[in-house]
């Protein structure tokens, strides 16, 4: 079966899947390929898919015996080095980057290929991405190593300069959830009413309204991860221990959350064009700016952890506070 027939319809013509299945065919495969995406989803089924052909295998790759894996794990969600702390008869720990460099240079189990994949490779921290830079600057023969991520420029320079980088666009069309239409247009409803002019009647209302904004957002962010995380589960391998898989699930709720910033952002910038191209003028283009760049601060507070409903709460009302003054 070729690479792009074993992907969901929506990637089969994405360019990066085109490049990359000529490249197999040719046997001219990198052996460093680094996918990024804002949607993970996208990218992992690229790999996996790839991962099966170059192992010629038809069961799921990842539990392939020559098929090595990393991902981030305990609270900090980070890909960790593996201290001497933890080697036990001279073995690294599973799940650390110097377990999978040695695991990817020793002769393949079944006399192939090789292949091993960092999930979340932007989570590297220094001496792990130091560790793997020695590695790919002299990769194992037979093997291709994938880097996934939603943060490429997260990533050494000297990493991202050694791998084949492939952009994979986001071809979901955004949130495909009904209570997610349903926010959006409670969202917009928001907005006019406050462009309608806030009164002392109205501004009470306004505010809970913010408030109930964040509070179905909250439960529809938790609602996606919880069914998402429901599907990564069934495919991961029966040796991830606990704080893999608590790491693997706030992953996915940071690209969810990640994905619905993005969405607010696109919805109040085509709601205020309909209301520029009915009324030129009516919005000054400071005001705007000032939104967007608010909810670019909670983006990025959220960045360091800080309380997920506290932040949104704060665009919220500051958003309220910027429209309001709109004359």
């Amino acid at each position: 079966m070729s690479l792009s027939l074993a992907l969901p319809e929506a990637l089969r013509e994405c360019r990066a899947v085109q490049v990359l299945e000529r490249s197999i065919q040719q046997e001219r495969l990198g052996h460093g390929i680094l996918l990024h995406s804002s949607n993970f989803e996208a990218i992992e089924a690229i790999a996996q898919a790839i991962a099966a052909e170059l192992l010629n295998t038809d069961r799921d790759p990842f539990l392939h015996p020559d098929c090595f894996t990393l991902r981030p794990s305990g609270k900090a969600r980070m890909i960790r080095i593996g201290s001497e702390s933890e080697r036990s008869q001279g073995e690294w720990p599973q799940n650390s980057m110097r377990r999978l460099v040695i695991d990817i240079q020793k002769s393949a189990n079944q006399g192939g290929r090789k292949v091993g994949i960092i999930f979340e490779a932007d989570r590297m921290n220094r001496q792990s991405a130091n560790a793997f830079l020695k590695t790919l600057e002299e990769p194992p023969a037979g093997t291709t190593l994938f880097l996934l991520t939603t943060r490429p420029y997260d990533l050494l320079d000297t990493i991202r300069s050694r791998c084949l980088n492939f952009r994979v666009p986001d071809l979901a069309g955004g949130i495909q959830n009904p209570d997610w239409q349903d926010w959006t247009r409670q969202y917009r409803e928001w907005l006019s009413r406050i462009l309608q002019g806030p009164s002392k009647k109205s501004v009470p209302h306004l505010v809970l309204g913010a408030y109930g904004l964040n509070l179905r957002y909250q439960q529809l962010l938790q609602k996606l991860t919880k069914e998402a995380w429901t599907r990564q589960k069934e495919r991961l391998p029966e040796d991830i221990g606990p704080s893999e898989k608590d790491a693997i699930e706030a992953g996915i709720s940071r690209g969810f959350r990640k994905q619905l910033l993005g969405e607010i952002e696109r919805l109040t910038l085509d709601y205020t064009r309909e209301i520029e191209t009915l009324n030129p003028g009516r919005l000054p283009a400071n005001a705007l700016h000032r939104v967007i760049t608010t909810l670019e601060h909670c983006a990025g507070l959220l960045e360091i952890n800080f309380n997920q409903a506290a932040a949104l709460e704060l665009f919220f009302l500051r958003s309220l506070r910027i429209w309001s003054g709109v004359r």
